[in-house]
């Protein structure tokens, strides 16, 4: 018994405990090289939209900005959980579902107020509904690597939900910078072709997650 207790004092003897944001910290420092590369990939690969000066004033390009910031600040929120073990982002769902239902409500609205059928097609389909979604999952991967590297040096104990989480997180951020480069401002366009690049890469990440993040 007295050898027992000596070995756990000499396992004990040199810890320290652990900042309070460390984790966060860890997580921040992850994702400012992801969110650089990202943004240089739009920058120097696809370009800003050329009427970005006269886009910054109309309400459907905010909203378009909007949405997948706001899943990307869920995700990363979500992240910060199933980082820990036995982590459960409660509620993380059900947000999602309410940025989701908003968008929706306002693109019926612009649909409503379309002046003919062809109008509300280009508001559906735009003229990049072919390779938005691969835009958009090639300038989350940067951030979904990050965001594994971030996992990697983390204790997740639910390997698939981490690694879709991350996805999730990633895929939200990568249509974000995209956002500021994509000439469309269908709302509805965005409810269709951005959310399928997101779940896109939140699939990605799920799988990736369940061969990359076991310990």
């Amino acid at each position: 018994m007295t050898k027992t207790n000596e070995l756990i004092e000499d396992l004990v003897r040199d810890l320290r405990p652990v900042r309070r944001h460390a984790l966060a910290g860890l997580l921040a420092r992850a994702l400012v090289p992801g969110l650089a590369l990202s943004a240089c990939l739009i920058l120097f690969g696809h370009g800003l939209r050329p009427d970005l000066g006269a886009a910054v004033f109309v309400p459907a390009f905010w909203v378009k900005s909007a949405y997948p910031l706001l899943l990307g600040l869920i995700g990363l929120g979500a992240l910060l959980t199933v980082a820990r073990p036995g982590g459960r982002p409660l509620g993380g769902a059900l947000k999602v579902a309410i940025v989701y239902a908003l968008l929706v409500a306002l693109a019926v609205l612009q649909m409503r107020q379309a002046a003919s059928p062809d109008e509300s097609h280009r508001l559906v389909m735009g003229i990049s509904a072919l390779y938005c979604p691969l835009i958009i999952l090639a300038t989350g991967a940067p951030l979904l690597a990050a965001t594994f590297w971030f996992l990697r040096r983390s204790a997740p104990t639910s390997p698939t939900l981490a690694g879709t989480v991350a996805g999730l997180a990633a895929g939200a951020l990568g249509a974000w910078i995209y956002s500021w480069g994509c000439i469309e401002n269908g709302l509805p366009f965005v409810a269709l072709w951005y959310t399928l690049g997101i779940v896109l890469c939140t699939m990605l990440g799920g799988l990736m997650g369940r061969f990359w993040l076991r310990w």
